[in-house]
Protein backbone atom coordinates (compact mmCIF):
# COMPACT_ATOMS: atom_id res chain seq x y z
CA UNK A 1 0.00 0.00 0.00
CA UNK A 2 1.23 3.38 -0.94
CA UNK A 3 2.57 5.12 2.19
CA UNK A 4 1.28 8.54 1.00
CA UNK A 5 -2.69 7.06 0.57
CA UNK A 6 -5.08 9.15 3.42
CA UNK A 7 -5.33 7.63 6.78
CA UNK A 8 -7.89 8.13 9.38
CA UNK A 9 -9.55 11.99 9.52
CA UNK A 10 -8.30 12.08 5.45
CA UNK A 11 -5.13 13.27 6.67
CA UNK A 12 -1.73 10.97 6.21
CA UNK A 13 0.26 10.65 10.19
CA UNK A 14 2.52 13.20 8.56
CA UNK A 15 0.32 15.76 7.85
CA UNK A 16 -1.68 15.33 11.03
CA UNK A 17 1.71 15.53 12.80
CA UNK A 18 2.37 18.67 11.02
CA UNK A 19 -0.86 20.23 12.42
CA UNK A 20 -1.09 18.68 15.75
CA UNK A 21 2.72 20.77 16.12
CA UNK A 22 1.43 24.06 14.75
CA UNK A 23 -1.45 24.03 16.74
CA UNK A 24 0.54 23.45 19.81
CA UNK A 25 3.43 26.70 19.18
CA UNK A 26 0.34 28.62 18.71
CA UNK A 27 -1.70 27.88 21.81
CA UNK A 28 0.77 26.41 23.94
CA UNK A 29 -0.89 22.77 24.91
CA UNK A 30 -3.08 20.55 23.27
CA UNK A 31 -5.21 17.94 25.13
CA UNK A 32 -5.50 14.46 23.10
CA UNK A 33 -9.44 14.01 23.43
CA UNK A 34 -10.15 17.73 21.96
CA UNK A 35 -7.23 16.93 19.21
CA UNK A 36 -9.03 13.41 18.49
CA UNK A 37 -12.56 15.22 17.75
CA UNK A 38 -10.98 17.73 16.09
CA UNK A 39 -9.17 15.51 13.16
CA UNK A 40 -11.65 12.38 13.36
CA UNK A 41 -9.13 10.08 15.09
CA UNK A 42 -9.00 7.95 18.16
CA UNK A 43 -7.61 9.18 20.99
CA UNK A 44 -4.66 6.39 20.79
CA UNK A 45 -3.83 7.51 16.99
CA UNK A 46 -3.39 11.30 18.77
CA UNK A 47 -1.21 9.89 21.70
CA UNK A 48 0.55 7.88 19.05
CA UNK A 49 1.01 11.33 17.10
CA UNK A 50 1.99 13.08 20.69
CA UNK A 51 4.49 10.26 21.23
CA UNK A 52 6.70 10.55 17.56
CA UNK A 53 6.39 14.17 17.61
CA UNK A 54 8.12 14.03 21.76
CA UNK A 55 10.62 11.27 20.43
CA UNK A 56 11.77 13.87 17.81
CA UNK A 57 12.56 16.47 20.66
CA UNK A 58 9.30 18.54 19.23
CA UNK A 59 7.56 18.98 21.86
CA UNK A 60 6.82 17.94 25.56
CA UNK A 61 3.91 15.05 26.43
CA UNK A 62 2.21 15.93 29.72
CA UNK A 63 -0.78 13.45 30.90
CA UNK A 64 -3.82 14.25 28.40
CA UNK A 65 -2.09 15.77 25.59
CA UNK A 66 1.35 17.92 25.04
CA UNK A 67 3.30 20.81 25.66
CA UNK A 68 5.31 23.64 23.57
CA UNK A 69 8.88 22.34 24.18
CA UNK A 70 10.82 24.17 26.29
CA UNK A 71 13.56 26.21 24.18
CA UNK A 72 15.42 27.91 27.39
CA UNK A 73 19.14 26.98 27.89
CA UNK A 74 20.93 26.51 30.98
CA UNK A 75 24.08 29.02 29.70
CA UNK A 76 23.51 32.59 31.45
CA UNK A 77 26.48 33.89 28.25
CA UNK A 78 23.34 32.20 25.74
CA UNK A 79 20.25 33.55 27.96
CA UNK A 80 21.19 37.19 28.25
CA UNK A 81 21.54 38.11 24.82
CA UNK A 82 18.00 36.42 24.14
CA UNK A 83 14.78 38.36 24.26
CA UNK A 84 16.67 40.58 26.17
CA UNK A 85 14.69 44.16 25.75
CA UNK A 86 11.11 41.78 26.34
CA UNK A 87 13.46 40.93 29.85
CA UNK A 88 14.16 44.54 30.46
CA UNK A 89 10.60 45.78 30.28
CA UNK A 90 8.97 42.31 32.61
CA UNK A 91 11.89 43.94 35.09
CA UNK A 92 10.19 47.67 34.52
CA UNK A 93 6.80 46.70 35.55
CA UNK A 94 7.96 44.78 38.26
CA UNK A 95 9.83 47.80 39.75
CA UNK A 96 6.08 48.65 41.58
CA UNK A 97 5.93 45.56 43.58
CA UNK A 98 9.76 46.83 45.13
CA UNK A 99 8.63 49.43 48.54
CA UNK A 100 11.52 50.91 50.74
CA UNK A 101 13.32 48.68 52.63
CA UNK A 102 12.70 45.56 51.23
CA UNK A 103 14.84 42.60 51.65
CA UNK A 104 14.75 41.49 48.11
CA UNK A 105 16.18 37.85 47.24
CA UNK A 106 16.95 37.65 43.07
CA UNK A 107 17.26 33.74 41.66
CA UNK A 108 20.13 33.50 38.93
CA UNK A 109 18.10 34.41 35.87
CA UNK A 110 18.69 36.74 33.55
CA UNK A 111 15.15 38.47 33.36
CA UNK A 112 16.63 39.83 37.14
CA UNK A 113 20.01 41.18 36.13
CA UNK A 114 17.61 43.62 34.06
CA UNK A 115 16.24 44.38 37.20
CA UNK A 116 19.04 44.66 39.44
CA UNK A 117 20.20 47.29 36.52
CA UNK A 118 16.82 49.48 37.35
CA UNK A 119 16.40 48.68 41.03
CA UNK A 120 15.69 51.73 43.32
CA UNK A 121 18.93 53.54 44.65
CA UNK A 122 17.57 55.71 47.51
CA UNK A 123 14.95 52.46 48.42
CA UNK A 124 16.99 51.13 51.90
CA UNK A 125 16.91 48.04 50.05
CA UNK A 126 18.89 44.55 51.22
CA UNK A 127 19.44 42.70 47.80
CA UNK A 128 20.74 39.00 47.91
CA UNK A 129 21.62 36.94 45.11
CA UNK A 130 23.84 33.82 43.87
CA UNK A 131 24.77 35.67 40.67
CA UNK A 132 27.99 37.52 40.50
CA UNK A 133 26.71 38.83 37.43
CA UNK A 134 23.71 40.25 39.16
CA UNK A 135 25.94 41.50 42.09
CA UNK A 136 27.66 43.27 40.21
CA UNK A 137 24.99 45.17 38.25
CA UNK A 138 23.45 46.08 41.68
CA UNK A 139 26.45 47.56 42.91
CA UNK A 140 26.98 49.63 39.53
CA UNK A 141 23.75 50.43 39.32
CA UNK A 142 24.44 51.99 43.19
CA UNK A 143 22.98 50.07 45.68
CA UNK A 144 25.01 49.70 48.55
CA UNK A 145 23.05 46.71 51.07
CA UNK A 146 24.14 43.49 48.95
CA UNK A 147 24.36 40.03 49.86
CA UNK A 148 26.35 37.32 47.60
CA UNK A 149 25.29 33.92 48.37
CA UNK A 150 28.46 31.87 48.08
CA UNK A 151 29.47 28.41 47.26
CA UNK A 152 30.98 26.53 44.17
CA UNK A 153 30.09 28.98 40.98
CA UNK A 154 28.24 26.83 37.99
CA UNK A 155 30.18 27.99 35.05
CA UNK A 156 27.13 27.78 33.00
CA UNK A 157 24.75 29.34 35.01
CA UNK A 158 27.51 31.72 36.35
CA UNK A 159 25.77 31.30 39.65
CA UNK A 160 26.51 30.09 43.39
CA UNK A 161 25.37 26.27 44.03
CA UNK A 162 25.13 23.14 45.84
CA UNK A 163 24.87 22.38 49.80
CA UNK A 164 26.41 25.69 50.72
CA UNK A 165 24.04 27.96 49.17
CA UNK A 166 21.31 25.94 49.99
CA UNK A 167 21.94 25.98 53.27
CA UNK A 168 22.18 29.89 53.48
CA UNK A 169 19.27 30.41 51.69
CA UNK A 170 17.39 28.20 54.41
CA UNK A 171 18.48 30.87 57.15
CA UNK A 172 16.83 33.85 55.29
CA UNK A 173 13.23 34.91 55.37
CA UNK A 174 13.45 37.49 52.26
CA UNK A 175 10.63 39.88 52.11
CA UNK A 176 9.88 39.22 47.82
CA UNK A 177 11.62 36.99 45.92
CA UNK A 178 11.77 37.44 41.78
CA UNK A 179 11.88 33.88 40.06
CA UNK A 180 13.03 33.38 36.67
CA UNK A 181 11.62 29.94 34.82
CA UNK A 182 12.89 27.90 31.85
CA UNK A 183 9.44 27.00 31.20
CA UNK A 184 6.13 27.68 33.34
CA UNK A 185 2.45 25.60 33.22
CA UNK A 186 -0.48 25.35 34.33
CA UNK A 187 -0.29 22.21 35.57
CA UNK A 188 3.30 21.35 35.68
CA UNK A 189 4.05 24.34 37.42
CA UNK A 190 7.66 25.95 37.07
CA UNK A 191 10.41 23.97 36.01
CA UNK A 192 14.01 24.44 34.86
CA UNK A 193 16.25 22.59 33.01
CA UNK A 194 19.37 22.17 35.58
CA UNK A 195 18.90 19.99 38.62
CA UNK A 196 21.32 22.45 40.67
CA UNK A 197 19.41 25.43 39.94
CA UNK A 198 16.27 24.22 40.21
CA UNK A 199 17.33 23.14 43.87
CA UNK A 200 18.44 26.66 44.50
CA UNK A 201 15.18 27.86 43.03
CA UNK A 202 13.39 25.72 45.10
CA UNK A 203 14.79 26.54 48.31
CA UNK A 204 14.28 30.50 47.57
CA UNK A 205 11.00 30.02 46.74
CA UNK A 206 10.41 28.50 50.42
CA UNK A 207 12.16 30.98 52.07
CA UNK A 208 10.51 33.93 50.32
CA UNK A 209 7.08 35.34 51.94
CA UNK A 210 6.13 36.36 48.63
CA UNK A 211 7.40 35.14 44.74
CA UNK A 212 6.91 36.95 41.53
CA UNK A 213 8.28 35.03 38.47
CA UNK A 214 9.16 37.20 35.51
CA UNK A 215 8.17 35.13 32.55
CA UNK A 216 8.65 35.70 28.65
CA UNK A 217 5.54 34.40 26.30
CA UNK A 218 7.76 31.66 25.12
CA UNK A 219 8.46 29.94 28.23
CA UNK A 220 4.71 30.26 28.98
CA UNK A 221 2.93 26.60 28.31
CA UNK A 222 6.04 24.24 28.19
CA UNK A 223 7.58 22.41 30.53
CA UNK A 224 11.03 21.20 31.78
CA UNK A 225 12.61 18.29 33.76
CA UNK A 226 12.76 19.56 36.91
CA UNK A 227 9.81 20.86 39.17
CA UNK A 228 10.72 24.09 41.09
CA UNK A 229 7.15 24.16 42.22
CA UNK A 230 3.47 24.67 41.48
CA UNK A 231 2.27 27.58 39.75
CA UNK A 232 -0.29 28.29 42.75
CA UNK A 233 2.71 28.92 44.29
CA UNK A 234 3.56 32.09 43.02
CA UNK A 235 1.84 35.47 44.04
CA UNK A 236 2.07 37.16 41.00
CA UNK A 237 3.20 36.53 37.52
CA UNK A 238 4.65 39.52 35.06
CA UNK A 239 4.79 38.69 31.24
CA UNK A 240 4.64 39.87 27.68
CA UNK A 241 1.77 41.97 26.46
CA UNK A 242 2.32 39.65 22.85
CA UNK A 243 1.01 36.75 24.87
CA UNK A 244 -2.22 35.23 22.79
CA UNK A 245 -5.63 35.85 24.14
CA UNK A 246 -6.13 31.56 23.90
CA UNK A 247 -2.97 31.22 26.74
CA UNK A 248 -3.38 34.69 28.52
CA UNK A 249 -6.99 33.68 29.54
CA UNK A 250 -5.83 30.21 31.01
CA UNK A 251 -3.74 32.07 33.27
CA UNK A 252 -5.98 34.82 33.92
CA UNK A 253 -8.66 32.37 35.36
CA UNK A 254 -5.89 31.14 38.32
CA UNK A 255 -5.86 32.44 41.10
CA UNK A 256 -2.04 33.90 40.57
CA UNK A 257 -2.29 37.52 39.90
CA UNK A 258 -0.97 38.12 35.98
CA UNK A 259 0.48 41.55 34.94
CA UNK A 260 1.29 42.08 31.41
CA UNK A 261 4.67 44.13 30.40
Amino acid sequence: MDSDILLDGGLIPAERQRLLLERIEQDGRIASAQAALDFGVSEDTIRRDMRELADAGLVDRVHGGALRKSKASHRFDRRVVTNESQKTQLAARALPFVAPDMVVLLDQSTSNLMLARQLPIDAGLTVITPSPDIAVAALDRGLTRLMLIGGMIDPLSRSASGAGALEQVAGMKPDLCFLGACAVDLIDGVTAVDYEDTCLKRAMVAASRSVIALITADKLDTSSAYKVAPFSRLDHMITERGVSDTILQRYSNSDVEIHLA
